[in-house]
């Protein structure tokens, strides 16, 4: 049962950015992740409670929680604002990269060794993603074409840093408590905003396709998906529950070709290939 729910949870983060995509046709990045945080604490909220989990921080544990807060909101509008200037499928595989930013991070800031395999990978994923961005063409990449890209790209040393800022407290806390608790600013702070910016005509005007978007965005994506993820890591551990996060960009992938009418191209292979190959390495071998 938890291979179904960690399956779960890789295909809605994969089709998460597909939501996004669409979505942001009518809203904007702010109204987006408002809505999303609206819908989704209060799922992952209704898990706590059905679980009986207590929510109870040492005070220490509150500043940590807040910046967590601040970094999280940073990371879910950078990726919001990037995805208005490039495609779903390069969003997908560009975020594959993520456990190599934590493992720069990691040796930068924790001290953590970088073994030769672990800078191989490193370099192997950081070439896929030059092809991936460049298409192929190297002289591109300084250009406004990639700059979604680039903007995509930067995500992963925001979730870089929140993993690194929440790794103590979610070993002495409820993970889901921690979340919860992290979700509980940006939730308020955004949703405040967009009620003073948004006029409610704009919400009330959403075609049915883009609601069902923000309802998958919220509820699935961001408060079940949370619970799933956490139940692996709970059962099986970091490395094997490792392995599902490469199906998020293959589903990204297969779905974005039909229904956002994205391309495949030979170098977006190649380019995710390397990525996927870098990431293994800098996960697997140390």
């Amino acid at each position: 049962m938890i291979n179904v729910l960690l399956l779960l949870t890789v295909i809605f983060w994969g089709l998460s950015f597909i939501a996004t995509k669409m979505a942001l046709q009518y809203l904007t990045p702010v109204e987006i992740i408002a809505i999303r945080l609206l819908l989704g604490a209060p799922t992952l909220y209704l898990v706590v409670l059905i679980k009986k989990i207590e929510i109870k921080f040492k005070k220490v544990d509150y500043f940590i929680l807040l910046v967590a807060s601040v970094v999280l909101s940073l990371h879910f509008l950078i990726q919001a604002f990037g995805l208005q200037y490039t495609s779903a499928t390069n969003t997908a595989w560009l975020v594959a990269t993520i456990p190599v930013f934590i493992a720069i991070l990691s040796a930068l800031f924790l001290k953590e060794r970088l073994s030769s395999f672990k800078i191989g990978g490193i370099a192997l994923a950081t070439f896929g993603v030059i092809l991936l961005v460049s298409g192929g063409k190297l002289t591109s990449l300084g250009s406004l074409h990639s700059v979604g890209d680039w903007i995509i790209l930067s995500s992963g040393i925001t979730w870089g840093v929140y993993t690194i800022i929440t790794r103590n407290v979610t070993r002495t806390n409820n993970p889901l408590a921690v979340s919860l608790t992290i979700l509980i600013v940006p939730t308020l702070f955004l949703n405040a905003y967009s009620a003073y910016t948004t006029p409610v005509s704009k919400i009330l005007d959403l075609p049915i396709n883009i609601i069902i978007a923000l309802i998958f965005l919220g509820v699935f994506c961001l408060g079940l998906a949370h619970w799933f993820w956490l139940e692996g890591l709970s059962r099986k551990g970091a490395t094997e529950v490792g392995v599902y996060i490469y199906i998020e960009p293959v589903v990204t992938t297969i779905v974005a070709i039909p229904l956002l009418n994205e391309q495949l191209t030979l170098f977006t292979i190649l380019g995710a290939a390397l990525i996927i190959g870098g990431v293994y390495i800098v996960q697997k071998l140390w």
